[in-house]
């Protein structure tokens, strides 16, 4: 028999976060881009910053060449885009120094979110900030590159937070991203996560430190 899923998260109804969401509105417009994979993980941490962002959209797809909203959007307001590269900047240098209205933020893998950004010429042409921190991952239950490898939901806040100067904003988001990962931990079972994942430096702040 399937199990029941809450409406919002998508999350079965017993492992729902919404309680640790309080829904507000950012300093900063968000728009993620997603690839459609993504929308099918369980542990879909973009639709922690919809539902905790009221002005944050999710548009699924690779290619957007023909996504008319997207195409209207970076013609006709200040956008950047969270993208490493040679020509990123420090997003902390950036955000302190002026607020663009919208952040531009690919959801994927390193690999898909590489072929989105290689299928949109368009998005070669904004701006691109780069996260240097020192933060570690509280997603401790993936595979990672790196334990400073964050998710879609940090990332978003660690911007958010470098934008306002505000050490504790949009905690929440974390709050349920934490309750999230807590969850499918229990789920697994300790000795099934010691094994996979114990050697995991474990840390869950993401703490912006004050200028």
């Amino acid at each position: 028999m399937p199990r029941t899923l809450c409406p919002n998260c998508q999350r079965p109804t017993n492992y729902c976060y919404c309680a640790q969401i309080t829904s507000e509105y950012a300093d900063i417009d968000l728009v993620i881009l997603q690839h459609p994979k993504e929308t099918r993980h369980p542990m879909n941490t973009a639709r922690i910053a919809e539902l905790g962002i009221k002005n944050c959209d999710i548009w699924v797809g690779e290619d957007f060449t023909d996504h008319q909203p997207l195409q209207e959007l970076i013609h006709h307001t200040q956008c950047y885009l969270l993208f490493p590269g040679p020509k990123a900047q420090d997003s902390q240098q950036i955000l302190q120094q002026q607020k663009p209205e919208t952040l531009i933020i690919i959801d994927g893998t390193w690999r898909k979110a590489r072929r989105i950004y290689h299928c949109n010429a368009l998005l070669h042409t904004l701006p691109a900030l780069s996260l240097n921190h020192d933060q570690l991952s509280g997603y401790r239950i993936r595979k990672a590159p790196s334990d400073k490898a964050l998710s879609t939901i940090e990332a978003i806040v660690f911007l958010l937070r470098q934008a306002s100067q505000s050490p504790e904003a949009h905690q929440s988001l974390l709050d349920a991203f934490n309750h999230m990962i807590q969850m499918q931990i229990h789920t697994m079972g300790e000795e099934v996560y010691q094994k996979n994942y114990g050697h995991r430096v474990q840390s869950c702040n993401l703490k912006e430190p004050e200028a």
